[in-house]
């Protein structure tokens, strides 16, 4: 028993020197939050260099494809949540950057969508690591609408090699994305089941407000003006 005793207690100590400390703490007073404009990235220090407000929202851009994928997860985590309109809104967080770059508090300032979804971008931006540098806050405010990229018109081009579709797409989100991934159903005349379906990932960064033209391959066998396509996209999963 007395063994026993002493091999749990050994591996609870051998569990906690393995557990990282926590982050430390903020030395800076917290400033009144900035009004919660969708799309902004606003940083506050104590005479913070220019370069270091650059870098940390730098840092915080680069994880808006997680942020968008943690939206895409949770939205669809469950049916009854799909299409539900506390998923749309707008949310704002503020984080502690302490002088070691890491996200020392984290707290939501203001919400318009599910407390669930919250959590889920606050896990996200807790993990974003700043680098070494002056300590500062950043709020960060984020816009969430079910359908962020919107295909205004779809043509073909089929005597290219391979033949393509193009799709007009404008990303109507406050979101920087890198990547896109675009869906294609092809339908026969009768329009009674789909004949094929492709799914490409296409590496087109979309800035908010951005429109462009996407090019997106199909096979030769479907391309004819015979049968109709169904364009879908939506921002690409890393």
């Amino acid at each position: 028993m007395r063994a026993t005793w002493w091999v749990g207690a050994l591996v609870l100590a051998a569990a906690c020197a393995a557990k990282p400390p926590p982050p430390a703490a903020m030395s800076l007073k917290p400033p009144a939050p900035p009004d919660p404009r969708p799309g902004t990235i606003r940083v506050f220090g104590d005479s913070l260099p220019e370069a270091r407000e650059r870098e940390i929202r730098d840092r915080l851009r680069s994880a808006d494809p997680k942020v968008l994928a943690a939206f895409e997860t949770f939205r669809t985590s469950d049916v009854s949540l799909t299409h539900s309109g506390l998923n749309e809104g707008k949310v704002q967080l503020r984080l502690g950057i302490n002088k070691e770059g890491k996200v020392a508090t984290l707290i939501t300032v203001y919400s318009e969508v599910r407390e669930g979804l919250v959590s889920e971008v606050a896990r996200v931006l807790g993990d974003v690591d700043f680098g070494a540098g002056g300590e500062a806050w950043a709020f960060a405010t984020y816009g969430f609408q079910e359908n962020p990229l919107e295909v205004l018109k779809v043509h073909g081009e089929f005597g290219e090699t391979p033949p393509v579709l193009v799709a007009v797409v404008e990303n109507r989100s406050t979101f920087h994305l890198p990547a896109v991934a675009a869906t294609v159903t092809v339908l026969g005349p009768e329009k009674s089941k789909p004949l094929r379906v492709y799914r490409r990932r296409l590496k087109e960064a979309f800035s908010p407000g951005d429109r462009h033209e996407l090019r997106i391959p199909i096979g030769a066998e479907w391309a004819t003006e015979r049968n109709s396509f169904v364009v879908a996209v939506r921002p690409a999963q890393n």
